[in-house]
């Protein structure tokens, strides 16, 4: 807009500069004209004004005509057309048939001066001096755009870092942010976030110390209650005595169960999977004996060691068994009754757990916290949350499916642990790999 604005401008100034200059060539032209005119036979034939003005000084930019009162031309400048420039005689400037004429009458209007310049002549003339200011800011314009990019990108860099900072902080990360190489603008922001963390973090380990200290506290007395239940079914003698004892066990093994998952729940929120390593084979046949230790569980659990030997994984071995553990457990407890749940640990440091049972619809739901499937069978719907929670502090990766993969039917959680190696050997405890 503002080049516009200043060629329009332009333009204006350059055509009044040349019609001033046109008007002062007519009148100093004018002495010339009533001399030649004076020295010579009214009936000579009109001839061209060669001496009148030097071509130094008009670059044959302006031509010239001297006519009568009745419009016939006497004189005329070299290079000026034999015909009239202008059908009328009036004094003052005109815009006939592409030239810009001016016109000056003499001798009491017996003697008429036309100066003329074509109009291409001007607009060259505007072109020329608009392109003096119009090419160096076209020039200029794209440098300035890169220096204000990159001034404007020096500056935001803070600003970037400080969002990136922000961005990293979690309910696993709650560290204070560096204010130290921020401005003073931002330091203030990244401070007031420092204080705001600090608030969170107080209230999240609050959190994490009473769940983990009630469901601490709840194991004796639940335990006692336990014992007395079991009591009270020995000590009754028909199935009616029993009914209220054994209805007081059943809930009383929920609460434990809970009391259970609050506590793995508080370790898991605690952070205690990274920074060690765990024989993936090892751990997982542990957890599938202890579990083929209870009667219901016999014959129902088939393992499926790696071919290639021992897999390490970068996993506290304490956070990997609760892991398998809660696999297992929701496998058996929802999954189809008297059928076989596959636990297989392949070579790339994968762990499955696979049960049969009616499909799941939208089974990445339930890795959110209490929240429970649609099957008869009860829980607490926190086991499927805390492997969630521990795999996503060593960045391991956890996919729900539900037809399980190759059926109709049936549930699969597989697992891929980050930073595996692969050491031949065997599966410690007495379970050689590929074993069943």
């Amino acid at each position: 807009m503002a080049a516009a604005t200043g060629t329009f401008t332009l333009h204006r100034e350059i055509n009044e500069a040349m019609d001033n200059s046109m008007q002062e060539a007519a009148r100093r032209l004018l002495p010339l004209v009533i001399d030649d005119l004076f020295g010579r036979e009214t009936l000579q034939p009109p001839r061209e004004l060669a001496e009148a003005v030097s071509q130094e000084e008009d670059g044959q930019r302006l031509i010239y005509q001297v006519r009568d009162s009745q419009g016939r031309i006497m004189l005329h400048s070299h290079g000026a057309p034999a015909t009239p420039l202008t059908t009328g005689l009036t004094r003052g400037f005109s815009q006939e048939a592409g030239w810009r004429v001016y016109t000056e009458p003499a001798v009491s209007g017996t003697l008429f001066v036309q100066v003329a310049e074509s109009d291409e002549r001007r607009n060259e003339e505007t072109l020329e001096a608009a392109a003096g200011f119009l090419v160096p800011m076209i020039a200029l314009t794209p440098l300035s755009a890169i220096l204000a990019w990159l001034t404007l990108t020096r500056f935001m860099r803070p600003i970037g870092k400080l969002r990136a900072d922000i961005s990293a902080r979690d309910g696993d990360n709650l560290a204070a942010i560096d204010t130290e190489h921020l401005p003073v603008e931002l330091a203030a922001i990244a401070k007031s976030v420092n204080r705001l963390m600090r608030r969170l973090h107080m209230a999240m380990e609050a959190e994490k110390e009473f769940t983990a200290n009630a469901a601490h506290e709840l194991r004796t007395p639940i335990a006692g209650a336990l014992a007395q239940a079991e009591r009270m079914i020995a000590e009754a003698t028909d199935d009616a005595g029993m009914k209220r004892p054994r209805q007081i066990k059943a809930a009383l093994v929920s609460l434990s169960n809970l009391s259970e998952k609050l506590m793995q729940l508080a370790r898991a929120d605690a952070g205690i999977a990274a920074g060690k390593s765990a024989d993936l084979g090892a751990v997982v046949a542990l957890v599938v004996a202890d579990f083929e230790q209870h009667a219901e569980n016999k014959s129902r659990l088939s393992l499926e060691g790696p071919s290639k030997g021992t897999v390490e994984v970068a996993i506290d071995p304490d956070a990997l068994a609760i892991v398998t553990r809660n696999l297992i457990e929701n496998a058996l407890r929802h999954g189809a009754q008297g059928r076989t749940v596959v636990i297989r640990v392949d070579d790339s440091a994968g762990l499955s757990v696979i049960n049969e049972g009616p499909v799941v619809p939208a089974p990445d739901k339930l890795l959110r916290r209490f929240e429970r499937g649609t099957t008869p069978s009860g829980g607490s719907g926190l086991g499927l949350a805390i492997v969630g929670k521990i795999l996503q502090q060593i960045g391991a990766a956890l996919s729900l499916n539900s037809p399980a993969s190759g059926r109709e039917d049936g549930f699969e959680a597989t697992i891929r642990f980050a930073c595996a190696t692969a050491i031949p050997g065997t599966l410690r405890d007495g379970f050689p790999s590929g074993s069943a």
